[in-house]
């Protein structure tokens, strides 16, 4: 089991290392690189609540990052239909190159984790990390 953290934390270290040229081609932190992802890959998903709950960063930087992604004009906020309560975000133009290089890098990353998976085992390892969020998930709830 030890492995398997192991290769949990080296993943993830290994996301960081993949983001790195973008954040430094653009000058930006790997928290406003991953919210900018986020909001490209999953427009229905367009609140600072949103993103603290789907991607587990803590409210604080979300905030500070959003405040800095929008002094750098690459994210605006809005209320839609009279609700007050939630700023729902958008990704402006200026983002576009970030976003096209993020995603490529992205997809860069996952070849990397499944080089030499057969189909059968990337379905499997599909099917796997689905039931351990599954059991986070649950544990949180109690």
């Amino acid at each position: 089991m030890n492995n398997l953290l192991e290769n949990v934390f080296i993943s993830r270290e290994f996301y960081h290392f993949m983001l790195n040229p973008i954040c430094e081609k653009f000058k930006l932190t790997h928290t406003e690189v991953m919210i900018l992802l986020f909001l490209a890959n999953y427009p229905t998903n367009d609140t600072a609540s949103d993103i603290v709950n789907k991607r587990h960063l803590t409210k604080s930087n979300v905030s500070m990052a959003l405040r800095d992604l929008t002094e750098k004009k690459l994210v605006s906020g809005e209320y839609i239909d009279g609700n007050h309560r939630s700023v729902h975000l958008r990704l402006l133009d200026k983002a576009k190159n970030i976003i096209e290089e993020g995603n490529r890098l992205q997809s860069e990353f996952l070849e990397v984790l499944v080089k030499d998976f057969s189909d059968s085992d990337k379905e499997l390892l599909r099917k796997y990390m689905d039931k351990m969020c599954i059991n986070i998930r649950s544990y949180y709830r109690n």
